[in-house]
């Protein structure tokens, strides 16, 4: 496995230096420095417990120690260590390091720089040196690098390097004054197109300004844009905060209504029954007065009888005592009459008042739930507009349609969605993007938004086309962005931020290459399902905040790949209202082998809707399938 291991690194480094087709500048001796220094094995016992791998350069001019301070953003680590740069003007200034490179050998001695570096294991790098007087020395042969490699120096100094790789050095004198010469001949030719680089590089500068100054006014743009949405995200939540109040209102409101409603109708009892019982008194006034009309017929005739008579005085006067007693219960029966038409109309005032009462509880609430309608249609249009504007910066569901054949499925759970996915293309690179941020609905949105707007600048702008550095550099971004530290936001339980998976495909090297922060890669190959998982940690502040892995895969014709969010396997659902789960979503895609991309995103949605039923989508979802 090492011997596989150090051949694939060879190669590597050849194809580097093949594709460079002019001599050494700071660039090309950077990226030998850095490569070099990945092939070297140190057998000191010391080295194991070093944190740092340190590089120094020797050197009056500083424009090569800048260009590895770039290239170190990059890489980041050597063998493990992080990469230390550090510059000397003086053979006396130098100090322990794992690799020195001497800029210019008629400035320095090469001899003095051994004596000042001897025993301390250091690896020394030289260019236009005498032949093996160095332990690697860079030369030029017919516009290209070279190198010359001295293997005792090298192992005087506790270090082994590959057989493989230095057989690509240049071995005896006779081949080394050789090649020199001939790099002597094509020396003035290469100074022309040196100068021709120079005027092209002089009109790249004045391009670059340009586009610089069109970057500050974007940023502008975007700073203002954010700053509106902050405003309107400020008055969405002081009206919701009003709604609320207002629909607690509303409750107290009609509980008062209904108690009122409920006194009106015992009332109203109550009314009927005295209406019943004066009805009755009427009825017993009638029958009274039929039998007073009654007593006085008979009374005429009593009187009649008694004139005539006038025999039968002490009937007569028992006859008028009744009369009396007659009278007496028929005035009291009109003043109970009375009096209760009098309690009646009383009544009657108190019910009219009443009702008008209720009216105006009626015609109030009418008014607030007007009141209630218009904010929540203001409140809704807010959130329709800014589902336009995510709309907008998000690219189209037919993202490579003439390239491959996939499917976008792509179900915000409200109106706005936390989930988000990108694409782009890079020169050979295509690079496909999908995430999952903090939350759903308006604050997922504005995660996804901030998401979309670092892609932009670290993809389009910087041309980083690694998966791993893209997400490397997305959790710096997102970590400045929210001002998050690390120690404080840790201990208070912050965790804004996403999960994603990168994906950057090369069609001429049949290539594919995977980071990803949570999110893993199902990839499909004669119908066997191979899970590629991400790093156990967000694109965020986090316990732990290693450097993302960067997994290489070789394509065949007809392979399938998936990436997705975790929506759809947790959406609830079934007869037993549990969660899809992954194990399902695998067998799923499994069985849908043989289905165009488009048919398969088709299918993949009729199964969610089935299996969630009458339930509620509990999150964004968002899956997108590729056959390469």
């Amino acid at each position: 496995m090492k011997t596989k291991l150090v051949f694939l690194l060879v190669i590597i480094f050849l194809f580097r230096i093949n594709i460079i087709s002019q001599g050494f500048d700071n660039a090309t001796r950077a990226l030998y420095i850095l490569d070099i220094s990945k092939y070297i094995k140190w057998n000191n016992e010391d080295y194991d417990k070093l944190t740092e791998f340190k590089i120094g350069i020797l050197s009056n001019e500083t424009a090569l120690y800048w260009e590895l301070i770039n290239a170190g953003k990059t890489r980041l680590f050597i063998q493990g260590k992080q990469i230390k740069i550090l510059h000397y003007n003086k053979i006396e200034e130098i100090e322990k390091t794992q690799v020195l490179f001497v800029g210019d050998p008629k400035e320095y001695k090469v001899g003095e720089v051994l004596k000042k570096i001897k025993s301390s294991h250091t690896l020394l790098i030289t260019e236009n040196c005498e032949f093996r007087l160095s332990m690697i020395n860079f030369i030029v042969v017919q516009g290209k690098p070279r190198f010359e490699s001295n293997e005792k120096l090298m192992n005087d100094e506790g270090m082994t390097v590959s057989q493989l790789f230095l057989a690509q050095a240049v071995k005896t004198r006779e081949e080394w004054e050789q090649l020199f010469n001939k790099s002597e001949v094509e020396l003035t030719a290469e100074k022309d197109t040196v100068k021709q680089q120079e005027i092209t590089i002089t009109d790249q500068k004045t391009q670059i300004g340009e586009q610089a100054n069109e970057i500050e006014i974007q940023k502008k743009q975007i700073a203002n844009l954010d700053k509106e949405i902050s405003q309107k995200q400020q008055l969405l939540s002081v009206t919701a905060s009003k709604l609320q109040k207002q629909e607690n209102y509303i409750h107290d409101q009609q509980i008062i209504i209904n108690k009122q409603k409920s006194d009106v109708e015992k009332q109203k009892n109550i009314l009927d029954k005295q209406n019943l019982h004066i009805e009755e008194q009427k009825k017993e006034i009638s029958e009274s007065e039929i039998k007073i009309k009654q007593q006085n017929l008979l009374i005429s005739e009593k009187i009649a009888l008694i004139e005539k008579q006038k025999l039968v005085l002490g009937f007569s006067f028992i006859l008028i005592l009744a009369i009396s007693f007659l009278g007496y219960f028929i005035y009291r029966s009109y003043k109970i009459k009375k009096l209760a038409n009098i309690a009646l109309e009383e009544k009657n005032r108190t019910i009219l008042a009443q009702k008008a009462e209720i009216e105006e509880q009626r015609d109030i609430a009418e008014n607030q739930r007007d009141q209630i309608a218009f904010q929540k249609r203001h409140i809704m249009d807010s959130i329709e507009y800014a589902k336009r504007i995510q709309t907008a910066i998000l690219p189209s569901l037919e993202l490579f349609s003439d390239k491959l054949e996939h499917f976008v499925l792509y179900k915000p759970k409200d109106i706005v969605s936390g989930d988000f996915y990108w694409q782009s293309d890079l020169g050979d690179e295509m690079i496909v993007v999908v995430a999952d941020c903090t939350g759903h609905g308006v604050p997922g949105a504005f995660m996804s938004m901030l998401g979309v707007s670092l892609l932009n600048e670290i993809i389009e702008k910087q041309e980083v086309i690694c998966p791993d550095e893209i997400l490397n550099r997305l959790r710096h971004g997102i970590i400045n962005s929210l001002k998050q530290k690390e120690k404080a936001d840790i201990k208070e339980g912050m965790k804004d931020g996403m999960d994603v998976a990168v994906c950057s495909i090369n069609f001429n090297k049949n290539r594919l290459m995977f980071a990803g922060a949570n999110n893993p890669l199902y990839l499909i190959r004669n119908n066997e399902l191979s899970e590629i998982k991400g790093d156990k940690m967000p694109v965020a502040i986090h316990s732990v905040m290693n450097p993302f892995t960067l997994h290489e895969l070789e394509l065949q014709k007809g392979d399938l790949f998936y990436t997705f969010s975790d929506g759809y396997s947790d959406q609830f659902g079934g007869a037993e209202n549990k969660k899809f789960l992954s194990k399902n979503f695998r067998n799923t895609i499994l069985s849908f082998q043989g289905l165009p991309m488009l048919q398969q995103g088709v299918r993949l949605n009729e199964i969610f809707e089935q299996w969630r039923g009458e339930n509620e989508q509990v999150d964004d979802v968002t899956v997108v399938g590729i056959k390469y």
